[in-house]
C-alpha cells in the first residue's frame, strides 16, 4: 500500500514528476518492498543537488527518521542509488554524488550485519502509506497535502522476509490485507466501515484494523488471532500508532471458543481498564457484544481451515450482530479457495 503514481500531474517542467516520485520511492521504501521492485527516479533527475539531499533528509537521516529498515535492507537500497547517480555523472565538475549520501554509504558497510536467517527471524517495524483518494486533494493544483500523506501511515512490527515463525504465518502483513487495505482507503470502501463497529478474524500484525482504528472512522474495531505472541506484537503496535483504547482493543480468539474480550493486566505505565473501552463500544443496546462488519484477509489458505471459519462466521452473523463480511484472499489454490465459496453456499452466506 503505497502512494500512486499518478496522484500529481506535471506542471511543464517535470517538478511535480520528481515530487511525487519520490514520495511513492520513500513510501516503498519504508514498506520494505524488495529492492529490484522499487520504483527509482531517472538519473537525470536524481543527479540534481535538490533531488539528493530530499533522497538523504527522507530516507537516511537516522538522527531524525523513525522507524528505519533493517542495516541489510538500507545497505542494499542506497547501493542501487549510489550506482545510478555514479552512471548518471556527464560532467564530473558540475555532477557531484552527496556527501551525505556517501557518509551514510561508509557508516552502512562497515557496520556487522545478520545473516540471511537472522534477518528473517528479527522483527522490524514497517511503515505503511496509503494512497490519498482524490477527494482529499487540497493543494491549488490538485495535489495532496503534506498533512493527509504523512497522516494517512499505519506502522507494525514484522519480517517482510519471513514466511512461518512460532507456527504462525502472521508475522508479516501479506498482499491480500495490502489489497484489502487500499480498497478501504477509497471512498468507496471508507463507507463500508465508517461509524461501524468492525472485527477482524486473523488480524496477523493488525496492519487492517489499526488502519481502520487511526484512518477511516470506525466506532470500534476488534483486532482478533489465535496466537499470544501477535497479540502482544499488536498491543506494541497500538502503543506506536497511539490509537485510542476507545476505539481500538487487540484480543485472542481461538475460531470454536466463545469470544470474550476480557483486557489483559496492564503493563507498567498503563492504567487499570483502559482496553474496557473499546470492548464498550463494540456492546450493543442489549449489553450483547455486536459487531457490524467482519473483516478478513488470507483466512483461505489451508482446506482444512473452511469449516472452523464458516463456523465462526455464523457464529458471529447470528450471535454478535454481524451484517456484512468483507474478505480478501490471494488466490495460491483454486480449489482451496472454491472449497470456501461452495461452502458458504451451503451455509448461505452470502458471497460475492
Amino acid at each position: 500500500m503505497s502512494l500512486p503514481s499518478s496522484s500529481v500531474e506535471d506542471d511543464g517542467d517535470g517538478q511535480n514528476d520528481k515530487c511525487v516520485s519520490i514520495d511513492k520511492l520513500v513510501a516503498q521504501y519504508f514498506q520494505q518492498v524488495e529492492p529490484h521492485l522499487l520504483e527509482f527516479l531517472d538519473g537525470r533527475t536524481m543527479i540534481k543537488s535538490a533531488t539528493q539531499s530530499a533522497l538523504y533528509e527522507r530516507m537516511f537521516n537516522e538522527a531524525v527518521l523513525w522507524p528505519i529498515p533493517p542495516l541489510n535492507y538500507r545497505a542494499r537500497v542506497l547501493k542501487i542509488i549510489l550506482s545510478i547517480l555514479e552512471e548518471s555523472i556527464s560532467d564530473p565538475e558540475e555532477d557531484e554524488i552527496s556527501d551525505d549520501l556517501m557518509e551514510c554509504w561508509s557508516t552502512l558497510v562497515t557496520q556487522p550485519k545478520p545473516s540471511a536467517l537472522e534477518q528473517a527471524q528479527q522483527l522490524a517495524y514497517v511503515k505503511y502509506t496509503a494512497p490519498v483518494p482524490a477527494s482529499d486533494a487540497d493543494d491549488a493544483d490538485g495535489a495532496p497535502s503534506e498533512e493527509h500523506r504523512s497522516n494517512r501511515t499505519i506502522i507494525t512490527s514484522e519480517s517482510r522476509g519471513l514466511i512461518l515463525s512460532a507456527g504462525t504465518t502472521g508475522f508479516r502483513t501479506w498482499e491480500a490485507a495490502l489489497h484489502l487495505g487500499s480498497f478501504l482507503s477509497t471512498p468507496a470502501g471508507q463507507v463500508l466501515v465508517r461509524g461501524n463497529r468492525v472485527i477482524e478474524l486473523g488480524a496477523g500484525t493488525g496492519f487492517l484494523s489499526m488502519f481502520c482504528a487511526k484512518h477511516l472512522g470506525v466506532q470500534s474495531v476488534v483486532a482478533t488471532d489465535r496466537e499470544r505472541a501477535l497479540i502482544e506484537n499488536i498491543r506494541d503496535c497500538m502503543r506506536r500508532n497511539e490509537l485510542d483504547p476507545a476505539v481500538f482493543q487487540p484480543a485472542i480468539w481461538e475460531w470454536g471458543t466463545p469470544l470474550s474480550l476480557t483486557q489483559s493486566e496492564p503493563e507498567e505505565g498503563e492504567g487499570k481498564g483502559e482496553g474496557d473501552a473499546a470492548q464498550t463500544a463494540a456492546v450493543s443496546g442489549n449489553g450483547d457484544l455486536a459487531f457490524d462488519v467482519a473483516l478478513g484477509a488470507d483466512l483461505i489458505y489451508d482446506v482444512d481451515l473452511v469449516p472452523l471459519l464458516l463456523s465462526t462466521l455464523r457464529d458471529l452473523f447470528e450471535n454478535y450482530h454481524l451484517q456484512e463480511f468483507i474478505i480478501s484472499a490471494t488466490l495460491r489454490n483454486q480449489d482451496t479457495f472454491q472449497t470456501f465459496l461452495n461452502a458458504c453456499g451451503e451455509c448461505l452466506i452470502k458471497s460475492n
